[in-house]
């Protein structure tokens, strides 16, 4: 709470709630919250306030728990703290909204003052798992640093004997890594944003090719990484290993990782060819086998794969058809001797036990994303047996201006700070200005704001008659006013390459027509159009939805004719299951996307003012 927020009506209340959750228990937790905010429109005699943030933040700093019948005679307790999807947010400046005003929270330093203090009581039977996307889609001060400020921040976590991994013998370890390491990380899509070659680059060390050869080397990793399901093309060999041991006062902690097979249709298939990535259970469940044989007892994944449950936590266990999401379906496949899932991906807050085919329930976690929260899973574990007997969790909020976060970490600060001298001049540069907030917000036909301008800027600079943009490559809003680069490079945080193509009016029909069949049936995925205005049905059959198409002069699409076309290289190779720009012939490159927006608002005087315009119509929902 800062010093100089003003008193809310609301605080009382809230703090009431809170001691009922102390005293009852979560089941108490919405009587109460209703109570507070009933108590606060009584007070401020207006309508209460809907604020879901602080009310999800209340229920999940409460436990999920579980207990077996039977104790154990020699009880080891060993405490988990997952993080996931931080995405290279080392700078402070994340905030919460709450009932006294925007709280401070997140940032590298402070997260890392959080996590040494949940070490203080557990310092030998703690460990961290990072369940992947630490980099990629990251801000300035990362990635103008090629996001080795973020891995560094990671080293800097490094609790237990870490050692530097070794590029010629850590990928083709075939069974689990046994290590005193007790800070252990999977890998998320993000991280092959750049390639496998700079990926490895950043787990074993190496100059950067655009550095300057004078100056330091990066060093590389000192924490292990396991994946089990990614695998050389060449020879099926591990990508990396596939699990990890480590010793916990005689307690032997399994760790597997894995990474969501969706990362071939979200990363740029040229920057991945030399890797496939499986289906994440069987390779999962063999490693669960080596576990068992080297005498692993409890058996936590970390997986960067999620999903979605109704408000947790919950005070019994959860079926799955409660759940929506991939890892709802990766689950039933698991080995029932794996205890606890650490996830990630989906970005949302998770604290749930799920039934399964095992005795016990799986407890999943999830602790949202950009290091705006962490979760703490304790075990009880019988020494004798390995067997683990109690479980349960909480998801907090890494707050800056309250306990632990009132002291950030002088390393990290130190690494931040120097981050961010050298970005701070490119990030603050003026781009332009916007009248309005460019938001990636869709209205009931998918289309956005920020969506529609970053369409109109490709298909300018491409000189095309039609331009497509795909959702998931713009990261971030930006806020109306000045624009800045570093808010430009959030927005738009891969580098993309505009291609300039020609396809026929039935390609083009059929590029639409993906949006809503094969791999992308079911999903959100669209994409953002200039220059075509298009009309769709989803109550149709799939592959004829499309029932209307018009160019800028207000033609339809001729299924003959040959059109120009503007595209990222990531969607012309097939990302995001759009394989249907393969199709394109004359492909050439004209320059990145951020060039390409930055260059369209110059055009427009340096201001913009981008609206909705109706260019993608959706006949069965209304706008």
């Amino acid at each position: 709470m800062t010093r100089n927020a003003p008193r809310s009506p609301l605080r009382r209340p809230v703090a009431l709630a809170l001691r009922v959750v102390a005293a009852t228990g979560t089941a108490a937790l919405v009587a109460a919250l209703v109570v507070a905010r009933a108590a606060f429109a009584q007070q401020a005699d207006r309508p209460a306030p809907v604020d879901d943030e602080v009310v999800a933040r209340i229920q999940n700093s409460a436990a999920t728990s579980w207990r077996a019948p039977l104790s154990a005679s020699d009880p080891v307790e060993i405490r988990l703290v997952g993080i996931n999807d931080f995405h290279g947010n080392i700078a402070p400046g994340a905030k919460a909204e709450s009932p006294t005003g925007a709280r401070p929270m997140g940032g590298a330093a402070v997260l890392a003052a959080y996590i040494q203090h949940e070490r203080l009581t557990r310092q030998k039977r703690t460990l961290t798992l990072v369940a992947g996307d630490s980099i990629g889609a990251t801000p300035v001060a990362s990635a103008f640093l090629h996001d080795e400020p973020t891995m560094e921040f990671l080293n800097l976590l490094a609790d237990g004997d870490c050692k530097p991994l070794d590029r010629k013998a850590w990928p083709t370890t075939p069974a689990p890594v046994v290590t005193k390491c007790r800070v252990i990380s999977t890998l998320g899509n993000h991280e092959f944003d750049k390639g496998v070659a700079e990926l490895e680059r950043l787990l074993y060390g190496g100059r950067h090719p655009d550095d300057p050869p004078r100056g330091p080397v990066w060093k590389g990793m000192k924490i292990p990484y396991v994946v089990s399901n990614v695998v050389r093309r060449e020879g099926r060999t591990p990508f990396l290993p596939a699990s990890a041991i480590v010793d916990v006062e005689g307690v032997k902690v399994g760790v597997i990782g894995a990474v969501t097979l969706e990362t071939a249709s979200l990363v740029s298939p040229l920057r991945i060819a030399d890797v496939q990535f499986l289906p994440e259970a069987r390779p999962i469940n063999t490693e669960v086998e080596k576990l068992k044989a080297a005498g692993a007892g409890p058996i936590v994944l970390v997986i960067h794969e999620g999903f979605q449950t109704p408000t947790s936590p919950q005070p019994v266990p959860l079926q799955l058809d409660e759940v929506s999401g991939r890892l709802k379906d990766v689950i039933p496949e698991l080995d029932a001797r794996i205890d606890v899932i650490v996830s990630g991906h989906s970005h949302k807050l998770t604290n749930a036990l799920i039934a399964t085919k095992g005795k016990a329930p799986l407890l999943v976690t999830q602790a949202r994303q950009y290091g705006v929260g962490f979760s703490t899973i304790d075990l009880t574990v019988d020494r004798a047996t390995g067997q683990v007997v109690a479980k349960g969790a909480r998801i907090l909020t890494p707050w800056a201006d309250a306990g632990p976060g009132l002291k950030p970490d002088k390393k990290i600060e130190k690494l931040v700070a120097a981050a961010t001298k050298v970005s701070a001049s490119a990030e603050a540069r003026l781009v332009g200005t916007t009248t309005v907030k460019l938001t990636r917000t869709k209205n009931t036909s998918n289309e956005s704001i920020l969506g529609n301008l970053v369409a109109d800027a490709q298909r300018a600079a491409a000189g095309t008659e039609f331009a497509f943009m795909n959702t998931a490559g713009i990261r971030n809003d930006i806020d109306a006013g000045p624009i800045t680069f570093g808010e430009l490079y959030a927005s738009q945080p891969f580098g993309n390459l505009v291609l300039r193509m020609t396809m026929t009016g039935a390609e083009i029909l059929n590029v639409l027509e993906q949006q809503w069949s094969g791999p992308n049936a079911g999903t959100t995925r669209v994409l953002h159009t200039s220059g075509l205005r298009y009309t769709y049905d989803l109550r149709r059959p799939v592959g004829s939805r499309v029932v209307d198409t018009q160019d800028s002069e207000g033609l339809p699409l001729d299924p003959k004719r040959r059109y120009s076309v503007a595209a990222s290289d990531f969607i012309q190779v097939g990302g995001d299951n759009y394989s249907g720009f393969s199709a394109a012939r004359d492909v050439a490159p004209v320059m990145t996307d951020r060039d390409a927006l930055e260059r369209y608002i110059a055009s427009k005087g340096g201001t913009v003012s981008p609206a909705l315009d109706g260019r993608t119509q959706r006949l069965d929902a209304a706008n």
